[in-house]
């Protein structure tokens, strides 16, 4: 009896071992389909990028970008908060499925608002080709929304491979239908086509990823919930996204279209390779930090936070702060390889705007910190703040060109790194300290990166290389080394990448 006893004990231990080492690789290839799925979205939309500023040059490009601007804030204001608000539920999965029905009846609503918007601009004045931009638009705002509910549910269901296969579907699809209207002479409106075809296949797949429709019949105590959170989430995201889109139409207000395309270019190009880190880290942060807090012993649950919080901010700052400085080194190669000579005006803009960025980037925990530990309530005062601020600068420097521009908003980024430690500190009880301490090992790679993009790009100068092969051979030369330096000055950095790409995820109940 004892033996058996001993043989059950055992083969219990080897279950729980096999079924925690396949958690933890399934846990890594989801993460690494997650990189990989930005990684995909990111050259599809910059490849459109590329071609669009080809053929439609700075202006016609910065008309675009205005429109497109204020579909960004419809679409803010639309989607509310449906991807934290299913991802904080518990229990089945009816709650989720009737918050992306509720999702989808608002996408509807906003969308005709955009539409009825777009053809009242038109009866006072508003071009016909700009008009009928804004009803695409407003099309594009309902089938997002929807798709972005979509995308939480997948992701509250750990479908995380599935949800980053259907976006990697729509962005091809979406690829080929700009690609092909920019051929035909469709100008503008092949981007736009582009974004309803994309919106609309990533719709199709995550139906059928997801194997189950939206439910009516949301309770009121749960949509009164749903209020509520929406409110705070809706007040922190709407006001970021007023701080970007004003600094769009302020400088179309001011400088003309032509400063608008020259400026959103060099955001463009500093936003691809942000996304690129930024966005598979903030997903990561959302899962890591839930399980940080949910997993072990409640009276440590703040240090169990704290440490995951310390390891992924230094693991971002490792990975995505040579991609920026690369940025801030090559801006003209870069610029006049992937535009041409017409765009030279917007080098010196990705310098700066790559700069910001950089100071910016543990911004990424804000969201997900002060979520996961219950100060959501403090973001919305936050975000306030910042937005003042970054109006009051705009406007201040807006009348001494677009360069004066960009460095007001590096400089606000610069508040906005200060403001967020403080956050962290006060409100989530996350020192400050503790989390920029850390990243003193990355000081000594980082300056030899520097140095040796420098000696690099002085030495390919004279190779007359074309301007973008030079900024990517000095890159990827440049980048080796810095991989060299870490393993020197700082072995366990490629030890905590490990442990983040492959933390397991807590389980979610999903009915069969």
């Amino acid at each position: 009896m004892p033996g058996r006893f001993r043989t059950s004990a055992t083969a219990r231990g080897q279950a729980a071992s096999a079924s925690s080492h396949a958690s933890s690789h399934k846990a890594a290839g989801d993460a690494i389909l997650t990189i990989a799925e930005r990684i995909i979205l990111q050259v599809s939309q910059f490849a459109i990028f590329l071609l669009a500023a080809r053929i439609l040059g700075p202006a016609e490009f910065g008309l675009f970008s205005l429109v497109s601007a204020c579909a960004i804030l419809l679409l803010s204001v639309a989607e509310v908060a449906w991807v934290p608000f299913i991802m904080s539920r518990d229990g089945d999965e009816s709650v989720p499925l009737q918050v992306l029905f509720v999702a989808i009846l608002n996408g509807v609503v906003f969308g005709v608002l955009g539409a009825l918007l777009s053809l009242g601009a038109g009866m006072l004045g508003l071009g016909q080709d700009l008009v009928m931009l804004g009803v695409l638009f407003a099309l594009w705002v309902a089938l997002a929304n929807a798709s972005r509910a979509q995308r939480g549910v997948l992701m509250w269901m750990n479908r995380l491979k599935a949800g980053a296969l259907c976006e990697i579907g729509g962005e091809l699809a979406g690829l080929v239908v700009a690609i092909y209207a920019l051929q035909q002479g469709q100008g503008v409106f092949a981007l736009v086509y582009g974004r309803l075809s994309a919106q609309s296949v990533t719709l199709v797949l995550g139906l059928l990823a997801m194997r189950r429709l939206p439910r009516p019949g949301l309770p009121r105590e749960v949509l009164r919930e749903l209020w509520r959170f929406s409110i705070q989430f809706f007040a922190s995201r709407m006001l970021v996204q007023l701080r970007f889109q004003f600094i769009t139409l302020t400088i179309g207000a001011f400088l003309g279209p032509a400063a608008v395309g020259f400026y959103r270019a060099a955001e463009r190009l500093v936003g691809a390779v942000c996304e690129l880190i930024m966005v598979p880290a903030q997903m990561l942060a959302w899962a890591h930090l839930r399980q940080a807090r949910d997993q072990g012993d409640p009276a440590h649950q703040a240090a169990r936070v704290r440490e995951q919080a310390r390891r992924h901010l230094k693991v971002v700052m490792a990975l995505g702060a040579p991609l920026l400085l690369w940025l801030v080194l090559m801006n003209r190669a870069l610029i006049e390889g992937l535009l041409g000579p017409e765009w030279t005006p917007a080098a010196v803009l990705v310098a700066i705007l790559a700069a910001g960025r950089l100071i910016m980037m543990p911004g990424i925990l804000t969201e997900p910190l002060m979520t996961i530990l219950g100060r959501v309530s403090d973001l919305p005062r936050f975000m306030a703040s910042i937005l003042a601020v970054s109006v009051l600068l705009t406007l201040a420097t807006a009348p001494f060109g677009v360069i004066a521009i960009a460095w007001g908003q590096s400089a606000i980024c610069a508040m906005v790194m200060v403001a967020t430690f403080w956050l962290f500190d006060r409100r989530a009880g996350v020192p400050w300290r503790g989390l920029v301490g850390p990243l003193a090992t990355l000081i000594v790679p980082m300056i030899l990166g520097v140095l040796a993009l420098l000696l690099l790009d002085r030495l390919f100068a004279g190779t007359g290389l074309p301007a973008l092969v030079r900024a990517m051979a000095v890159g990827l030369t440049g980048g080796a080394g810095y991989l060299l330096a870490l393993a020197v000055f700082d072995q366990s950095i490629f030890q905590q990448v490990t442990i983040i790409l492959r933390r397991r995820r807590p389980g979610v109940e999903v009915s069969p």
